[in-house]
């Protein structure tokens, strides 16, 4: 289980890297031949859009101020803002299908139903978009120009920025693994059994945390308002907030200690410490997330971030902050008719006297 956790980690890292590729820009192809694909979004202004037989879009397909002639295949939505759609009996939309003032027609109009939405223009607008941009009393926003710093002074900030971050996270590690080694073992355990139930319950908690918080406070300015009863409610705020930045940390060392063991047994030393390994993978994971945070292309990490966090928030959670093992251990069922049995054999204490 040590070796698939750590896996996952290193495949999720190993992920990161490629992903900015895929977060490229919208394509601004008009015509999709036959046998093509188009790997995006098609966003299109004052164009028109031609999706042949065979071609396919994996995206959306948004045009403004443009028809469509569609007879493949969109696996997203399809919005046209002032433009008629003409669908083939080949066409396929997996999506949905909006018209802002547009009609449909083509033989596979009948097929599916699209929202139309019709807008009042004013008589001799036909296309308001362009004439809007090239009216006269129309001045874009003034543009403040800020000077940002070169791709590798940033790289350089952040690599930096990434080593004084691990050293503090493992120095932290190391004191909370020396502090508190019983409850971390406890929040790795559950960690180890319940991977899903942490991960699951630690998303559940970051996501409700603000709305509770929120609500929270709203009753307790009410309450203050109305009997001053409700001072009472932001000291809980506080509690709860920092309680929730602890266990984030505690559960971001434990998933540390995971990968620091991990290392330990590679590098043949299995004779660390629990304080030692903790502080060793905590630095590990720290320190490769930062760096990949300061490449300026990839995109991602924040995500391995997220996970981290939410399945060491969920582990400590289900364990009560490492206070109770979890899962827990069912009492073992007592047979009774033997108990009895046993119990008829000894001797009554009259005999004995």
């Amino acid at each position: 289980m040590q070796r698939r956790l750590f896996l996952a980690l290193a495949l999720l890292l190993l992920l990161a890297v490629p992903t900015s590729v895929v977060l490229a820009a919208p394509s601004t192809q008009t015509v999709v031949n036959d046998e093509d694909v188009i790997r995006n979004d098609v966003v299109l202004f004052n164009d028109n859009f031609e999706l042949k037989a065979g071609g396919r879009v994996n995206g959306d397909v948004i045009l403004f101020n443009g028809a469509a002639d569609i007879a493949g295949t969109i696996t997203g939505d399809l919005v046209l803002f002032n433009g008629n759609l003409t669908l083939a009996d080949t066409a396929v939309l997996n999506g949905e299908c909006v018209l802002f003032n547009g009609a449909t027609e083509g033989e596979g109009a009948s097929s599916y139903t699209c929202t139309n939405l019709d807008v009042m223009l004013p008589d001799g607008i036909s296309n308001f978009v362009s004439q809007l941009a090239e009216a006269g009393d129309f001045t874009p926003p003034t543009t403040v120009e800020v000077e940002r710093p070169s791709p590798l002074a940033r790289f350089a900030g952040g690599t930096a920025a990434a080593v004084a971050r691990s050293l503090l996270f493992g120095l932290l590690a190391f004191a909370a693994a020396s502090l508190l080694p019983q409850p971390m073992m406890r929040i790795e355990e559950a960690l180890r059994k319940k991977p899903v139930a942490s991960g699951a319950v630690g998303l559940l908690t970051t996501f409700s945390m603000p709305f509770v918080v929120g609500i929270l406070a709203l009753v307790s300015a009410v309450l203050i308002l109305a009997c001053g009863l409700g001072l009472l409610g932001f000291p809980i705020i506080i509690v709860m907030v920092l309680g929730m930045v602890a266990a984030g940390f505690l559960g971001w060392f434990t998933v540390g200690n995971i990968v620091g063991e991990f290392l330990a047994e590679r590098l043949n030393r299995k004779t660390l410490s629990q304080p030692a390994t903790t502080a060793l993978g905590t630095i590990v994971i720290t320190f490769t997330l930062g760096f990949l945070g300061a490449i300026p292309f990839v995109i991602g990490e924040s995500l391995i971030w997220m996970a981290i966090v939410a399945l060491g928030l969920g582990a400590t959670a289900l364990t009560k902050f490492g206070t109770r093992a979890y899962p827990l251990v069912a009492a073992p069922v007592l047979n009774q008719e033997k108990i009895t049995a046993v119990l008829e054999t000894l001797p009554d204490k009259a005999d004995i006297d």
